[in-house]
């Protein structure tokens, strides 16, 4: 008699599973192999979406912003201006809200652009006609510090040589050559300079419908969640974005005040003791304070030798304005804006700065420090359940003390005196024999 096949039996069970293995890598191939078409797919699809994605950055920043508005005065005047009808209270708060917001907004941004973009331009313009100056002072320095040492001044000739011939032919062969790609790619950049002031204003437009709806499409969110997800997954889901939200969300809004908190006082100082390029530097070292733990080196050290080559007292005294207040932006303000600390040592902050900023670049630099925060705090948090399920301890420092855990007690052990912790671990999970 012919035996049948059991569907859930175990061959049956590695079976499927070898095939979803198989399945996943013939995948895994087709898109590695067709790499080139589906990034350039993403490309399209992501231009075309863009403005969107404008809108919800505008929105998620200034959300804040229009939430304070709304509980320090709005929801108050609103109610009295109707008191007989809270619905249209509310809505005439929201409305309040987004006009003010916008405004604010629109206005603090024209306001810096319409100070700032003249003086940039004529503290770029300045710069670009001192350049050859600077240039003549660098190479008479060079050539009396290479009249007393020949040897030096014979590897430096030979190496501005090979330089000076490799430019030139670079400008006949490739340069010259490619002046119709060059001109072309000039061409669609101006074109994308112009689309993506284009997306910027859609992008507007879409954070104030945002804004006004925002309770709908949180509760339109939270829906699909919950319609695909169990309900125990839905909540945690919901709680991971609270927190992802606390962290990145807080670190990004504080590091964008912080920083144009700090090029402003950089601005005002550098005007009042007379110094030259105040805007272009101010500028510089706001932007590049963004960046966590690198951001004053990337700024400062530029903005230090455009000054040296102007003045060298005056290089000195901004060397020490920035120190001074990169201490008080570490230790003081950016801490009081944010309200709370990444949990993450200095060690993991560098890492994570390193690890993010060679992968993604800037963004990665901006964005490294809160995205691994999320996954340092989800890390631990899995950890210490883990840790709670099985009746260990979960705070680190009691880690510090002990030897090893008992197999089977589940107690820590602590080292005996004079012995070290290697020496008293040593036997695998069980006491050390006698």
């Amino acid at each position: 008699m012919k035996k049948r096949l059991k569907w859930d039996s175990q061959y049956v069970y590695w079976g499927v599973t070898a095939a979803l293995v198989i399945a996943a890598a013939i995948m895994f191939y087709m898109l590695t192999s067709k790499w080139p078409a589906i990034r350039e797919v993403l490309r399209k699809f992501y231009r075309s979406v863009s403005p969107v994605v404008y809108g919800l950055v505008f929105a998620y920043l200034l959300n804040k912003v229009m939430s304070f508005f709304e509980r320090a005065f709005l929801r108050r005047l609103c109610a009295r201006m109707r008191p007989n009808d809270a619905e249209k209270a509310k809505r005439l708060t929201r409305v309040f809200g987004v006009l003010i917001t916008m405004a604010l907004f629109l206005s603090l941004l024209g306001g810096a652009l319409a100070l700032l973009l003249p003086r940039l331009y004529n503290g770029a313009e300045s710069l670009v006609a001192r350049m050859p100056g600077y240039f003549r002072v660098a190479v008479d320095w060079l050539t009396r510090a290479l009249d007393a040492n020949p040897d030096l001044e014979e590897a430096a000739v030979t190496l501005l040589g090979n330089i000076t011939e490799n430019l030139t032919n670079w400008i006949q062969t490739g340069l010259l050559a490619q002046a119709n790609d060059i001109i072309t790619n000039i061409t669609s950049g101006v074109f994308g300079v112009l689309r993506e002031v284009a997306n910027i204003g859609i992008g507007f437009v879409f954070a104030v419908y945002m804004l006004y709806h925002k309770e709908k499409f949180a509760a339109r969110g939270k829906k699909l969640l919950y319609s695909v997800f169990s309900l125990r997954f839905a909540n945690k889901l919901i709680r991971g974005m609270h927190f992802v939200d606390r962290t990145c969300g807080g670190f990004v809004v504080s590091k964008l005040i912080d920083s144009t908190i700090v090029g402003a006082a950089c601005y005002v100082f550098m005007v009042a003791f007379g110094m030259p390029y105040a805007a272009l530097i101010a500028v510089t070292v706001g932007i590049t304070n963004v960046i966590p733990f690198f951001g004053p080196f990337v700024g400062g050290i530029p903005s230090a030798i455009i000054l040296l080559l102007e003045n060298p007292a005056d290089c000195l005294v901004f060397i020490i304005f920035i120190v001074v207040v990169q201490q008080l932006d570490g230790n003081v303000l950016f801490p009081a804006l944010q309200g709370s600390k990444s949990g993450m040592s200095g060690f993991w902050i560098l890492f994570a700065i390193l690890l993010f900023g060679g992968m993604f670049g800037f963004i990665g630099f901006l964005l490294g420090v809160p995205v691994f925060a999320v996954i340092y705090e989800a890390m631990r948090s899995l950890s210490r359940a883990r840790l709670e399920v099985r009746g260990l301890p979960a705070n680190t420092d009691e880690y510090e003390s002990i030897a090893y855990i008992d197999a089977g007690t589940r107690l820590p052990v602590c080292p005996e005196r004079g012995e070290t912790g290697d020496d008293a671990g040593k036997g695998g999970g069980d006491a050390p024999q006698n």
